[in-house]
C-alpha cells in the first residue's frame, strides 16, 4: 500500500512540473547579446553591417535617380532639331547644359560627327560605360553583406554550441536543461540576426541592379536613335 502511494505522488510531481512562468519575458534583443564577449562582438558586427547596408543603399538610391531625373522630357526632339538645321556646336551645349548621364553621352556622339559611325558607336559606348561606373560605385560593398552577415551568424552559432556543450560537460551534480538551452537559443539568435541583416540588404542590391539596368536599356535606345538621326536622309 506504501509503494502504491510513493508510485502515485511521484508520478503526480512528474506530470506536473513546478515551472514559474510569471516573470518570464520574451526579448530578443536580450537573446541577442546573451553570451560571453564573442557573442557581443558578432552581434555587433552584424548590427554594424546592417546600418552600413541601410545607409549605402540610400546613398546610391538617391543618387541614381538625382542623375536619371536630369535629362529634359524633349531632350531627344530637341536634339533631332537642332541637327536638322544644322547647329552642331548649339547640339553639343545643350547636351552640357543638361548635365546628365544621357547628354554626356551623346555629347560624345555630337563631337565626333563627321568621323566613321564606328567611332561615333564607340564613344558613346565608352561614356556609357564611365556613367554606369559611376552609378555602380560602393555597390560592391553592399553585395559583400548578404555573403558575410550570415556567416558570422553561423560563426557565432557554432562558437556558441561549442561553448554551451564545454559548459555542459563541465558541469557537477544533477543536469539542469538551462544549462544547455541558454547556449542553444543565444547560438541560434546570432544565426537569426545574420539572416535578417542579408536579407534586405540582398533586396537592396538587387533593386539598384535594376534601375541601373533600365538606365542601360535607356542609353542604348537613345544611342539607337541618335544614330537613326544621323544616318536618316534630309
Amino acid at each position: 500500500m506504501l509503494l502504491t502511494e510513493l508510485t502515485q505522488t511521484l508520478f503526480a510531481q512528474i506530470a506536473t512540473p513546478t515551472v514559474t512562468t510569471n516573470d518570464l519575458e520574451f526579448s530578443f534583443w536580450k537573446i541577442m547579446f546573451h553570451g560571453g564577449i564573442f557573442a557581443k562582438i558578432v552581434m555587433a558586427t552584424v548590427i554594424l553591417l546592417g546600418v552600413f547596408s541601410v545607409y549605402l543603399f540610400f546613398e546610391r538610391f538617391f543618387y541614381i535617380k538625382r542623375l536619371t531625373s536630369k535629362t529634359d522630357s524633349d531632350f531627344m526632339n530637341n536634339i533631332e532639331d537642332f541637327i536638322k538645321e544644322g547647329k552642331i556646336e548649339s547640339a553639343a551645349d545643350y547636351c552640357k547644359r543638361q548635365n546628365s548621364p544621357e547628354g554626356r553621352i551623346l555629347e560624345k556622339g555630337i563631337s565626333r560627327l563627321g568621323r566613321p559611325v564606328s567611332d561615333i558607336v564607340s564613344a558613346m559606348e565608352s561614356q556609357a560605360q564611365v556613367e554606369v561606373a559611376n552609378m555602380e560605385k560602393n555597390l560592391n560593398l553592399l553585395a559583400v553583406v548578404p555573403s558575410i552577415a550570415p556567416m558570422l551568424g553561423l560563426l557565432g552559432t557554432v562558437i556558441g554550441m561549442i561553448i554551451a556543450f564545454f559548459n555542459l560537460s563541465h558541469a557537477t551534480g544533477s543536469f539542469s536543461p538551462k544549462t544547455l538551452s541558454e547556449g542553444i537559443y543565444t547560438a541560434l539568435g546570432q544565426t537569426a540576426v545574420g539572416l535578417a541583416v542579408a536579407i534586405p540588404a540582398n533586396f537592396f542590391y538587387n533593386l539598384l541592379l535594376t534601375r541601373i539596368d533600365k538606365f542601360v536599356l535607356k542609353s542604348q535606345n537613345m544611342s539607337g536613335e541618335f544614330l537613326d538621326l544621323i544616318n536618316k536622309p534630309l
